[in-house]
């Protein structure tokens, strides 16, 4: 398990807060009404701000910021972190690169992960893309990201 000291929560909530109230800058004002639509939005930052000063102020734990139990050390903890990094990858690609090649990256990267032979898990991971790119896309209609492939095919 990991735990984080009480500081960095606190830290994270005053940045979450600040974060929440600069986002409300941007909002416009309601003709005729006594509070804007930043309003609340802005006693939300200001609460999770003061909640996050109290944490700090209050915390008492000295010991050091982050710690990581030794099972997170483990293989088992960086293939977790995989799935999470794919996850990331996938969302920060997939507009530039396309489903298809996104989808069949991520999940030859977390084939070959598992333990999977490269060979095989390629061909895995081009058909699995394919059919739910035939699923989403083609039968339900799912309006998914165009890429390198999906530009070679004039049909789709």
């Amino acid at each position: 398990m990991m735990k984080f000291n009480d500081r960095v929560i606190g830290i994270l909530a005053i940045l979450g807060g600040i974060a929440i109230i600069s986002g409300t800058f941007g909002f416009r004002e309601a003709p005729g009404q006594q509070f804007g639509s930043g309003f609340f939005p802005r006693i939300v930052g200001a609460a999770a701000m003061l909640a996050g000063l109290v944490q700090v102020l209050a915390a008492r734990d000295r010991g050091p910021w982050i710690r990581i139990a030794p099972e997170l050390r483990s293989r088992d903890a960086f293939l977790k972190l995989g799935v999470l990094a794919a996850v990331v990858f996938w969302l920060l690609t997939v507009q530039m690169l396309g489903f298809l090649l996104t989808t069949t990256l991520v999940a030859l990267a977390l084939s070959v992960a598992m333990g999977a032979r490269p060979l095989p898990a390629t061909g895995v991971a081009a058909g699995l893309s394919a059919l739910l790119w035939l699923v989403f896309g083609m039968v339900l209609r799912v309006p998914l990201p165009r890429g390198l492939i999906e530009g070679l095919m004039s049909w789709t």
